[in-house]
């Protein structure tokens, strides 16, 4: 142990010309503060506390990951990461050495400085996923100026030039740079794993953590981009480059503040675009007597320097070898990826000899490749010829690799790359010697090292793997491998982990899922992938992908898959990511009918609840409320078996909105006052496809107080669940708070404040997570709210609009209402034949479906507008009052009762007959208990003193 104590706190640790606080945890190169992982920076802490003595790995890794068990190449990436960062063999500069077989010490000399972090020094943080770089950008300042600049008037400036030019550097550079200018952050858009042109919008949305719940993507992302001040990297948009114009410049004019950086051989070409060409990195004019003082002026140099050192600890370029790496370098056109390549197989070769071998094996390539541009004939040769260089096991695991289609784990390649034979390879050492020789790319992170290929790399190693015997065998293992980890990992009851971790691969399993599906894929495999991914789609609220590819393999199950516990989650899945991105649609009943029976056969309690909640939900938007109580009692049984209190809480909710639209108020707040008991003490659950019980037990609950005159109650449940909504961040919960109590409530009190911000606030966030039928409802509430103020043709165009919406959907329930409002709207006009028509019809569905919840009111405003079409039309009026009474009070639903009694008071005053309509209405409001404060009770009192005799 060195003399040095650990740093104080409070104390910076300088070195370099970085300064170190480690109880802050923050490190800054000069003035400008350094993104580092955060295992890197532990491992940075743990070196500076024992400067000058050798840390052992195992050591090392004890201080790094306590109490957890990690393979040494994790050590190893991060270690790499950390001094690439540091820039250590740079111009000289060496901060960690390496012990082979040992440990790590750190041997930079280090000070200490009393004064604390400046506070304006502090980290930004405004939001981004910009990963964190494991190289330095070499040879690139005037150019990041540049760009840098460009971007403060610029609102699109694309980077172009050749494969390997260093476009995506640049970019992660400047968007480096730029943080602290975008209050809503920066976010990088990797579309090289993006397979289809169609999923570029998705891919965007995926990024940003935006839910999706339609098939058009592209209205949700303009809503939330409208305002914001943001910056987008899209990385390699070549392979997709219509498609990405197209988002781009629908963005553009969509949004205002929101600027965007492109990376593409080839321009967008687009209305507003600038192009930024990258060049080569500079390279000296001669060799003749060159000396390395003098080839290290040239970035193309210096990058070959640096990185030759990171594969050599002991290099140093001399004047002896700097003719020839200033040679590499022009032969490779200063192209850093190519230059990479070469200067990691320096250690092998030394600076002469690899010379030699790159004017011996440039030009690798067949006819057809040598037909495109020179600067890719020269990055394809050299891949090749890193390739050849390998050895025969080595170029077997690489080419393998390519299989992966956005990374993998250690775990994942050894299970892929396995030898013919069944062996497994020394794995870990393999991929550390490709990731040495720049041919893998290493991702250090809190969840361990992940590996890629970079996209150029793993276009070459595709080519390679292809042209060899081992393509469908591959293709296999990592369909294989992915089915099995992610069954393993649903059978040991973790669905929440495989949602949150599988995210990372994501792409993986759309690969396997397309290799499997194609034509020499393997469908018994697809089945099996397919049903173990419902828990990743619907958690993580993937509904139109989930739809997708469970249509597609439900329509390729064989005999031997029918009846399985796979149909019956992909019928579950299936049935319910249709229900909610394309509405009632026939096949939605058939796939969750189907799922229960065979959920009930294979006793399967979980997945039988959820789709039975499923059915019930179905049923309620048909309007179907009887089959939907019916559902009910069997999910309450099947959940009571259970003795489980999520699933009990379910139970108790749907019965609860069941119980409500058929009138029956005391027993709905019955179950309601349940539900939300013990979703309490069950830790409050979103379920599956993305619905909060504890929302909707309680939107019952404020429904029925409202309903049985309890207007303070209601007003309370309203704001309650209104704020348990927002708590919950889950736009679904909030739109049905605000569907069920927060514009309805209003509507009935009177509060048309309440109402304005009810309705403005549900259009934004069903617009905001694509939510069709809550947007249809927001638009709706708007017409019924610009028909109390008067404004009858706006308020007709928008009824009409909601109401065309709710029948494209078959949403019955919501569809009832919104008829019954846009006939009275169309009475008020002076259609009262037409107006009658629809209010016929609205009675006519609500007897049908026993939609007691609505029937009151539907044969009140019924009777209004027979009074309005004509005195003659007074007694059927007069009868459909009186039944709307009596149906209101069998119900105890008093405020139908209040408003059926208004009504009917109003025709008796116009015949003259104050007394009698004084006695109606003051029979009903002595029945109140509270709400004397509403405006619907102190209009109510206005009555009675006018037609007090």
């Amino acid at each position: 142990m060195s003399d040095q104590a650990a740093v104080p706190e409070g104390r910076a640790l300088l070195f370099g010309p970085f300064r170190l606080f480690a109880s802050e945890r923050l490190l800054f190169e000069g003035d400008k503060p350094v993104r580092l992982g955060s295992r890197a920076l532990d491992l940075l802490v743990a070196l500076t506390d024992r400067a000058g003595d050798l840390v052992s790995k195992r050591d090392l890794v004890n201080i790094v990951w306590p109490d957890t068990l990690v393979v040494e190449a994790n050590l190893t990436v991060h270690i790499a990461a950390l001094r690439r960062t540091l820039g250590d063999g740079q111009s000289a500069a060496r901060y960690i050495v390496n012990s082979p077989g040992r440990g790590y010490r750190f041997v930079a000399p280090i000070t200490f400085a009393d004064a604390p972090a400046p506070a304006d020094l502090q980290v930004k943080t405004a939001p981004n996923n910009l990963p964190v770089q494991l190289t330095r950008l070499i040879g690139r300042a005037t150019i990041l100026k540049e760009v840098t600049h460009r971007l403060s008037t610029q609102r699109l400036l694309t980077l172009t030039g050749a494969a390997g030019i260093g476009k995506t550097a640049v970019a992660l550079s400047a968007a480096e740079e730029l943080l602290p200018a975008y209050d809503h952050g920066i976010w990088f858009i990797d579309l090289a794993p993006v397979v289809s042109s169609s999923l570029v919008p998705a891919a965007l949305a995926s990024e940003m953590q935006l839910e999706i719940r339609s098939d058009e993507v592209l209205p949700t992302l303009i809503t939330a981009l409208r305002d914001k001040k943001m910056l987008l990297v899209f990385d390699n948009c070549e392979h997709v480059i219509e498609a990405t114009a197209d988002l781009a410049s629908t963005i553009l004019k969509g949004s205002r503040g929101v600027r965007i950086l492109a990376t593409s051989r080839e321009p967008l070409r687009i209305e507003g675009e600038h192009v930024y060409r990258l060049s080569a990195l500079e390279l000296p004019d001669s060799l003749i007597g060159l000396r390395a003082a003098e080839a290290l002026q040239f970035s193309a140099v210096q990058l070959f320097a640096e990185r030759a050192a990171a594969a050599a600890s002991d290099f140093e370029l001399n004047d002896a070898d700097a003719p020839y790496a200033a040679r590499i370098c022009r032969k490779l056109d200063g192209n850093p990826l190519a230059i990479e390549l070469a200067a990691s197989r320096v250690d092998t070769f030394g600076v002469q000899g690899l010379a030699k071998r790159i004017e011996d094996h440039l030009y690798l390539l067949d006819g057809t490749q040598r037909r495109t541009l020179p600067r890719h004939r020269t990055i394809s040769a050299a891949l090749d010829w890193s390739y050849q260089l390998l050895g025969p096991a080595e170029r077997t695991i690489f080419r393998r690799l390519a299989i992966f289609a956005n990374g993998f784990t250690l775990e994942a390649a050894a299970a892929v790359v396995l030898e013919d034979d069944g062996s497994s390879p020394d794995i870990a050492s393999s991929i550390a010697n490709l990731v040495m020789k720049s041919l893998v790319a290493a991702e250090a992170s809190d969840l361990g090292a992940r590996f890629r290929l970079l996209e150029i790399t793993r276009a070459f190693a595709w080519v390679k793997l292809n042209e060899s015997e081992d393509a469908d065998l591959i293709a296999r293992r990592h369909a294989v491998y992915y089915r099995t980890t992610i069954d393993a990992i649903s059978r040991a009851g973790s669905e929440g982990t495989l949602a949150v971790n599988y995210p990372y691969d994501l792409d993986n399993v759309r690969a396997a899922l397309n290799w499997v599906l194609s034509s020499g894929g393997d469908s018994s495999i697809a089945v099996a992938l397919a049903a173990g991914c419902v828990p990743i789609w619907l958690e993580r609220s993937l509904l139109t992908e989930c739809r997708g590819w469970t249509s597609k393999v439900l329509d390729i199950l064989d005999a031997t898959d029918l009846g399985t516990h796979a149909e019956m989650v992909l019928q579950t899945a299936f049935g319910l990511s249709l229900m909610f991105t394309q509405g009632m649609n026939s096949q939605v009943g058939t796939a969750l009918t189907r799922a229960c029976e065979l959920a009930e056969q294979l006793d399967a309690p979980t997945w039988q609840l959820r789709a039975l909640v499923g059915l019930m939900v179905f049923h309620h938007r048909l309007g179907d409320f009887r089959r939907a109580t019916v559902l009910a009692r069997q999910c309450d049984a099947l959940a009571q078996k259970s003795n489980d209190a999520v699933a009990i809480s379910i139970a108790d909710s749907i019965n609860a909105a069941s119980l409500f639209f058929l009138g029956e108020y005391d027993e709905a707040l019955r179950y309601s006052s349940k539900a939300q008991r013990r979703t309490v003490a069950a830790q409050r659950t979103i379920v599956h496809w993305g619905l909060d019980h504890s929302i909707y037990a309680q939107c019952a609950s404020g429904r029925a107080l409202l309903h049985q005159g309890l207007f303070d109650q209601s007003q309370q449940a309203l704001q309650k669940v209104h704020a348990d909504a927002v708590a919950t961040g889950n736009p679904t919960s909030l739109c049905q708070a605000l569907t069920w109590c927060g514009c309805p409530i209003s509507i009935v009190l009177e509060d048309l404040e309440g109402v304005k911000s009810a309705i403005s606030e549900l259009k934004a966030t069903a617009e905001k997570g694509s939510l069709e039928s809550y947007l249809a409802s927001g638009i709706a509430y708007e017409g019924r709210l610009h028909a109390t103020r008067g404004n009858l043709a706006l308020a007709e165009q928008m009824l009409r609009s909601g109401l065309e919406r709710f029948r494209e959907a078959q949403y019955d329930n919501v569809y009832v209402p919104f008829l019954d409002y846009l006939a009275e709207v169309v009475a008020s006009r002076g259609r009262f034949e037409e107006a009658l028509a629809a209010a016929d019809e609205a009675l006519r569905r609500s007897e049908r479906n026993d939609a007691f919840w609505w029937m009151p009111e539907a044969m009140r405003i019924k009777g209004e507008i027979l009074l309005l079409a004509g005195a003659a039309n007074a007694p059927a009026a007069e009868h459909l009052f009186r039944r709307s009474l009596d149906l209101g009070s069998r119900q105890r639903g008093l405020a139908w009762e209040l408003r059926a009694a208004v009504s009917l008071g109003h025709l008796y005053a116009g015949q003259y007959r104050r007394g009698d309509a004084y006695a109606e209405l003051d029979r009903v409001y002595r029945k109140f208990t509270e709400g004397f404060g509403t405006a619907t009770l102190r209009h109510a009192r206005s009555l009675l003193e006018e037609w007090a005799v």
